[in-house]
């Protein structure tokens, strides 16, 4: 397999079970406790738009090493080491979607299908006891790098920042959270711990949907939305089988076109700048609504945001 597909999985793995869920939940999900996380994740993506970059694999390899470090005394984190951590994240996922900008849509499907396959099976697992978890996956990723040859990207010379993309991608995250946040939360649509195997499947099928019919983020703006509204829908029904089935698919389907819009931009601060729209205004704002237990504020956006888009095919068609 290749090697920078591995680096790409882990680094996912990582985001999933420890920096977007281990924290969070070891911490009660008590946003005075946890507010320096994004606010460092903004700062390292800045950091990352603006410096100079020279030898990006040596870069990873020590930020990856850091990532490591940090986890030593994970869940133990001060509020200094969450803005550490994420910093790192903030820093290191543009640079990472940067270099992958060398493969295709198929090496990173697999990417993200391992991701959604080790992560829903190990979801469950206590979050202050995800130490091990921690330390081995950072760890995987300097391993999988460091005999990786990283090919060259050629670069946009005069990139244009896609804000139409960037704003639709935020829609999705902001929805795409929101649910999460809840979902983890409700004791009664627990569809995670009961339906893992069912999960699973449905990422996978979602991947391979997405890698096999899917385009241009924009144009499947229908699709997307319609999966979303469902799954949202079955959620208020309480169907949690039927929910267990289409989530999933929602959120592979959208997050293959949506990593492969951001891999395409072949330019380091478009990447970084967009990221911290789509990885932390958006799932930060996310995060206010699910803790808040109001959910019919993303539903509300979903609405908003389709009558906006079906005027906009009629203005443009």
């Amino acid at each position: 397999m290749n090697l920078l597909v591995v680096v790409l999985g882990s680094q996912l793995l990582y985001y999933l079970l420890i920096a977007q869920t281990g924290v969070v939940g070891a911490f009660d999900s008590h946003i005075h406790d946890l507010y320096t996380l994004p606010i460092g994740g903004v700062i390292g993506a800045l950091f990352s738009a603006f410096w100079r970059h020279h030898g990006l694999k040596q870069e990873l390899c020590f930020l990856f090493g850091v990532q490591m470090m940090i986890s030593w005394f994970y869940p133990n984190y001060s509020l200094g080491m969450l803005m550490t951590l994420g910093f790192v994240v903030g820093y290191t996922a543009p640079l990472l979607l940067y270099i992958f900008a060398s493969q295709g849509k198929l090496q990173l499907s697999l990417g993200l299908a391992i991701s959604y396959a080790i992560g829903t099976a190990f979801y469950t697992y206590p979050f202050a006891e995800r130490d091990d978890i921690a330390i081995i996956l950072p760890l995987i990723s300097v391993a999988a790098l460091r005999f990786t040859h990283l090919k060259r990207v050629e670069r946009l010379k005069h990139p244009r920042f896609p804000w139409k993309a960037v704003g639709v991608m935020m829609v999705w995250i902001f929805a795409d959270s929101a649910l999460f946040e809840t979902l983890s939360r409700s004791g009664s649509m627990d569809i995670w711990s009961n339906y893992t195997l069912l999960i699973i499947t449905s990422h996978l099928a979602g991947v391979y949907v997405a890698y096999r019919f899917g385009g241009e983020l924009i144009k499947h703006t229908p699709i997307i939305l319609g999966l979303f509204a469902l799954s949202y829908s079955l959620y208020w029904m309480n169907k949690p089988i039927l929910l267990a089935v289409v989530y999933p698919i929602a959120i592979s389907y959208y997050n293959v076109l949506l990593f492969y819009t951001l891999m395409r931009m072949r330019d380091i601060r478009t990447i970084a700048l967009s990221m911290i729209g789509v990885g932390w205004v958006a799932a930060s704002a996310a995060n206010v609504v699910a803790l808040g237990h109001q959910l019919w504020m993303s539903a509300a956006i979903l609405t908003i945001f389709a009558l906006v888009y079906s005027f906009y095919v009629r203005r443009t068609s």
